[in-house]
């Protein structure tokens, strides 16, 4: 089906043009000051000369005012994905450069890896010039929604940037039934998500209409981007699928500048492609999503393991052990071993039996207690409760969580089968664990739901429906670290992951939360052996 797809647009003469858009600043074809103003008049003065969200706070861009709003909310998601040149993860922003509000304020803002210009579209007609705009002058472009990227993909030096999170909207539809359908597809309730909504807001507004959607679990991830252009993971998955497993259909400006609707009626192969294939197809303006009737009762159980080092392999063999039975009993959620402790916040949809959530945990209760016994300490506390629905996850004010915004990360993770956490495989994978330097998340999205989709029903991952897991290595700097140990520290996940990926031979990566090195030496593999995406720029 892919091959239809780059059959039909590769040989389309815009997206020829647009998959030539090599030009970038300051080299002699990116466009005049006049040219720039000009799409800025189209645009109505929402065309932005972009700069890292440090740059107030350094010259020569000092601008007290604004270096004070800068430092109120540094770490405010938010506010980052309003700022023109604002990402969540610095490490995409600044790249190996000294623009943060801690850094010597005499110390040049350099241009980092923001675009350019940016331009904010307002509406769809904004989109299409934007977009017209970019495949005229043949220019490198990137599109920003929320701002949630740990691969690039949405900043780039010298390029220029379209921004969505301007493009609101959440509408629900009780009987809403496709175009084109022909009467082959019945009504169903959906809603419809701009291509600038968080999440937090569309749990909000489903909770209002009585109804639940499957979304990200953080509060501030875009709900029609990256996220679901990448295949979207949730805390519900297991029971209702992944991300693409739930869109009924996309809006899309393409590279000749039209929007399209993508559906299993409408432009099929882009509405497979777009479903898991990452950005590179346009700009997404909006997203419509199948919803369910509403989740009354979520069992969250918070865990907290602490130990000395002496158990650390044993608790977290012990905890993994776990796994094929907690996933019999619905268990979802995320894990966060090192060797201290084990923090955990897992969920169990449409279930109040508190009582049957910690005695799923009996077998690291009984650890606990043997490893205290010997002379090593050790203890498992939780904190069990039913919450009334998904939005119930999200109780806190948005204005007051911190979800590690305006700091550097970098990722790289595996997909992994149940079958790692069984006999000789598990003792290897606790191994490998324990042995390393970088944070670890177990998340506990797929399976289920997840596998029982065909691999080829989308474009996401095939690995995703094999896999019961999704497990991320991490680490990252503080804004002066030395660019040396920046590298030393890429090198080293990148390392970890190559490893890791021996472990799980024939699974792969999550697109949105790989390691970048394995990502761009896919991308020139594909490119050797000529396929390009149609629009490399937003890779």
């Amino acid at each position: 089906m892919f091959s239809l797809l780059l059959n039909v647009l590769v040989h389309s003469p815009s997206a020829s043009a647009w998959s030539d858009a090599t030009c970038t600043f300051p080299s002699p074809c990116w466009p005049s000051e006049n040219t720039w103003k000009s799409l800025n008049n189209t645009l109505r003065g929402s065309l932005y000369r972009a700069h890292p969200a440090a740059a107030p706070c350094h010259v020569p861009y000092t601008n007290e005012a604004a270096c004070s709003i800068a430092k109120q909310n540094w770490t405010s998601q938010f506010w980052r994905a309003q700022q023109p040149g604002g990402y969540q993860d610095i490490a995409w922003e600044n790249g190996d450069s000294y623009c943060n509000i801690d850094n010597d304020p005499n110390t040049p803002c350099a241009q980092g890896l923001v675009p350019q210009y940016v331009a904010k579209v307002q509406n769809v007609d904004d989109v299409k010039a934007a977009v017209n705009f970019a495949r005229q002058h043949k220019l490198n472009t990137r599109v920003k929604g929320a701002s949630h990227d740990y691969l690039g993909r949405s900043s780039g030096n010298g390029t220029f940037g379209i921004s969505t999170i301007d493009l609101k909207g959440i509408r629900f539809e009780d009987n809403f039934t496709l175009n084109h359908a022909s009467g082959r597809a019945a009504a169903q309730s959906v809603v419809h998500v701009g291509a600038g909504e968080h999440w937090y807001y569309v749990y909000k507004a489903a909770d209002a209409h009585n109804v639940s959607v499957v979304g990200g679990s953080s509060y501030t991830v875009g709900a029609a981007g990256g996220w679901v252009l990448g295949g979207g993971h949730s805390a519900l998955s297991p029971q209702y699928g992944l991300g693409v497993d739930n869109v009924i259909q996309f809006e899309i400006v393409t590279p000749d500048g039209k929007l399209r609707t993508a559906n299993h009626y409408e432009n099929k192969d882009l509405f497979w492609a777009l479903r898991g294939g990452g950005p590179g197809f346009g700009v997404v303006t909006k997203v419509t999503y199948k919803t369910y009737p509403a989740i009354t009762a979520i069992t969250s159980l918070l865990l907290n393991v602490t130990y000395t080092n002496a158990s650390y392999h044993g608790a977290l063999k012990t905890f993994l052990s776990m796994q094929p039975d907690l996933a019999a009993h619905n268990f979802s959620g995320y894990t966060y071993p090192s060797n201290t402790n084990l923090l955990g916040g897992i969920l169990v949809a449409n279930s109040a039996d508190v009582g049957g959530a910690n005695a799923t945990l009996k077998p690291l209760f009984d650890f606990a207690e043997a490893e205290t016994k010997a002379g090593r300490p050790m203890l498992v506390q939780t904190i069990v409760s039913v919450l009334p629905s998904v939005f119930g996850m999200f109780s806190a004010d948005p204005a007051t969580v911190d979800e590690g915004s305006g700091s550097a990360a970098i990722l790289g993770s595996r997909l992994v089968p149940m079958e790692i956490f069984k006999g000789a495989r598990l003792e290897a994978f606790t191994t490998f664990l324990v042995k390393q330097p970088f944070s670890i998340t177990l998340l506990h999205v797929a399976g289920g739901k997840v596998n029982t989709v065909s691999p080829s029903a989308t474009a996401v991952n095939p690995s995703w429906r094999r896999a019961s897991h999704h497990i991320i290595l991490a680490t990252g700097w503080g804004t002066n670290t030395t660019f040396a140990l920046r590298n030393v520290l890429r090198k080293g996940l990148t390392q970890a992951t190559q490893t890791f990926a021996e472990l799980v031979p024939g699974f792969g990566a999550y697109a949105n939360e790989a390691d970048i090195v394995r990502v761009l030496i896919r991308k020139l593999e594909r490119e050797s052996h000529g396929l390009l995406m149609l629009i490399p720029s937003f890779i």
